[in-house]
């Protein structure tokens, strides 16, 4: 039975993407794959029309009782599939269309944070620091609510990045006080240190969805 890869619900909700920059990112690269799969259905007709060309050939010719069964067999076989495909290429007509609404969605979401003169490629690599600060956000969160408390690792991985680390600090799910280990930048001289928290919330692009 014919089914869409993802229905909207899926796009919308269960697809890589805390910010919407992300989210379009994600989606771009789905829609970019259901494009190719709906050319896939002029593949499969003229592949078809070759099936048929080759055994309307073997006859004329007089081929071997063999070759004409074997043709005969791959088109019966070939053409059982053809209701499934019609159905599959239809529905996949219709993802193509959930994809493009969405973006045009999102985009208009996203529209007023682009930096000047950037390209949507350059926007997905300005809001990195900001998908990776909400991810990291989301699942502090989720250890929180199921444990109580975050993970060393989730706070480690919120170390990796200071802005991120201030930023959870900022809506309390770092505790305020909390230190950050820092490491030195000479690459001939071992150096720790103890960051204090500071007094704004810094992100890298903070306009940023």
């Amino acid at each position: 039975m014919a089914n869409k890869f993802n229905s909207e619900f899926n796009y919308r909700y269960q697809v890589q993407g805390e910010t919407v920059w992300e989210k379009i990112k994600t989606l771009k690269g789905f829609l970019e794959g259901r494009v190719r799969a709906a050319e896939q259905e002029r593949v499969g007709e003229k592949k078809l029309e070759a099936k048929r060309e080759d055994l309307k050939n073997a006859r004329k010719i007089g081929a071997l009782p063999a070759v004409i069964l074997n043709l005969e067999a791959e088109l019966i076989e070939a053409e059982s599939w053809l209701p499934a495909q019609k159905e599959g290429f239809e529905l996949n007509r219709q993802e193509i269309c959930i994809l493009q609404n969405l973006l045009d969605e999102y985009r208009a979401l996203a529209e007023p944070s682009r930096l000047p003169g950037h390209t949507d490629e350059e926007m997905f690599e300005a809001n990195a620091a900001n998908e990776y600060t909400a991810t990291i956000a989301k699942d502090i969160l989720a250890e929180i609510i199921a444990n109580g408390r975050a993970s060393p690792a989730k706070i480690r991985n919120a170390m990796s990045h200071p802005a991120t680390f201030r930023a959870l600090q900022g809506v309390g799910l770092i505790p305020a006080t909390a230190p950050m280990l820092e490491c030195g930048d000479d690459p001939l001289k071992i150096e720790l240190r103890l960051t204090a928290p500071k007094e704004t919330n810094e992100t890298s692009h903070p306009q940023l969805h």
